[in-house]
C-alpha cells in the first residue's frame, strides 16, 4: 500500500470520527417523554411542564418552594444561576417520589431534557469554583454532585447528575436517593411510565 493511500485512509477516517463527534454532542434529536426514563417506579405524582416557565407558573412549584426551606424559592435559585438555561431548556418532569418510609420530608426528583447541552453543562460544572458545589464521584458513568448551602431545608440535601440527554435533580434527606434516579434511567430500576398531574 502506498503512502498516499494509507495517508488518504486516515483522513477519511479521522473525518468519520470527527463528524459522529460532532453529530453526537450538537446533534441529538429531542425525544418526546424522555424525562420519564429516570423516575423511577413507586411514585406517588408526576408533573410534567413543557419548559421551565411552564413549571413556574404551576401549583407544583409551591411544593418545591415548600420542600427547599423557609424564604426559599425556585425562582430565585434559578435567578442566581447562569446554567439555568441549560439545564431547563426544554421538557421537565417534577415528582414526589416516597423513597423512604424514616424520615420528615418528602423526596423529589426533577428531571430535564438536556439533549446536546449535556457536554457542554457537565463541562460547566467540572470547571464551577463555588463552594457550595461539591462533586461526589461517578455512578455508572454519570458524574453526580452535591450543592449544599445553610438556605436550603433542616436535612435536606440537592444533588444532581447529567446523561446523555438528561439533567437529574433530587432533594432528598438521603443524597444517595440520586442513585435510585440513574438506576432507572439505566434500566436497571423499573421506570414510572404512568400518574402524569
Amino acid at each position: 500500500m502506498n503512502h498516499f493511500l494509507k495517508k488518504g485512509i486516515i483522513i477519511v477516517l479521522v473525518a468519520v470520527f470527527t463528524a459522529v463527534t460532532v453529530g453526537f454532542s450538537f446533534f441529538q434529536p429531542f425525544k418526546p417523554d424522555a424525562v420519564r426514563e429516570a423516575i423511577p417506579a413507586g411514585t406517588s405524582f408526576i408533573f410534567k411542564a413543557n419548559n421551565l416557565d411552564e413549571l413556574l407558573q404551576s401549583p407544583v412549584c409551591g411544593q418545591l418552594d415548600n420542600a427547599l426551606g423557609a424564604g426559599n424559592s425556585l425562582k430565585d435559585l434559578l435567578a442566581s444561576n447562569d446554567w439555568k438555561n441549560l439545564a431547563a431548556a426544554s421538557e421537565i418532569a417534577v415528582a414526589d417520589i416516597p423513597f423512604r418510609n424514616a424520615g420528615e420530608q418528602k423526596t423529589w426528583a426533577t428531571v430535564s431534557w438536556i439533549g446536546w447541552r449535556s457536554p457542554w453543562l457537565r463541562w460547566k460544572f467540572e470547571q464551577a469554583r463555588d463552594k457550595n458545589l461539591k462533586l461526589l464521584g461517578k455512578h455508572a458513568v454519570w458524574p453526580v454532585w452535591q450543592y449544599s448551602s445553610p438556605d436550603l431545608a433542616r436535612g435536606m440535601s440537592l444533588t444532581f447528575s447529567l446523561t446523555d440527554n438528561l439533567f437529574i435533580a433530587c432533594l432528598s434527606e438521603n443524597p444517595s436517593d440520586i442513585l435510585l434516579l440513574l438506576d432507572t434511567y439505566d434500566q436497571r430500576s423499573p421506570a414510572a411510565h404512568h400518574n402524569e398531574g
